[in-house]
């Protein structure tokens, strides 16, 4: 999927995230026993890993088209009933204001309480859109990718293969954002170097 490539492209150039992520699932779950679903709640930093990553990425852009069933004012615009109106969830994703002024550095932290403890689910985060046409496999699409993440992060280190050279993830010009092709290398982690 496009949210774990970018998810192995961040992890990548953010080694220091990686190594929390690790040292978290070292700490709480080992590294013999596989992850399941039942360790998400206690793997707040990997769940937080991800949550940055479908927000930084924003791989579908624009959300879906609504219709006004009524007229409305929004913030001092007047929308009439009947006019199609869609989301800017790339804008959203990345407005400063709602994000603070690192909004396009991969931090994970934002997604945490103030002890690190727990995720803290932001409003403002939509990747898959809002409203009564918000995608009906959200639930099955977090969980599979923080499974696949927390897995492979428990296994695994994630490296740069020799000329991955730093990336940017740029305003999207089409319907979806996907990462250019990129290799990487998966070092099995050693019970030693733990």
């Amino acid at each position: 999927s496009n949210t774990l490539s970018f998810a192995i492209l961040y992890l990548i150039h953010n080694k220091d995230v990686q190594q929390k992520a690790q040292l978290e699932i070292d700490q709480v779950v080992g590294l013999f026993r596989q992850i399941s679903l039942a360790d998400k709640s206690i793997l707040p930093y990997t769940e937080a890993v991800l949550l940055e990553t479908l927000r930084l990425s924003s791989i579908v852009p624009l959300g879906l088209p609504h219709r006004m069933v009524k007229d409305t004012i929004f913030h001092d615009y007047f929308l009439p009933k009947n006019v199609t109106v869609i989301s800017n969830l790339w804008a959203i994703h990345h407005d400063p204001k709602i994000w603070g002024d690192d909004v396009n550095e991969f931090r994970p932290e934002r997604f945490l309480s103030d002890n690190n403890t727990r995720v803290i689910r932001h409003e403002a985060l939509m990747p898959f859109s809002a409203g009564r046409r918000q995608c009906l496999g959200e639930g099955l699409a977090r969980d599979t990718m923080f499974l696949f993440l927390a897995n492979i992060l428990q296994k695994f280190c994630i490296e740069k293969e020799p000329g991955c050279s730093a990336f940017k993830v740029e305003a999207p010009t089409g319907l979806l954002v996907e990462p250019q092709p990129f290799n990487f290398a998966l070092k099995l982690r050693n019970i030693e170097d733990l």
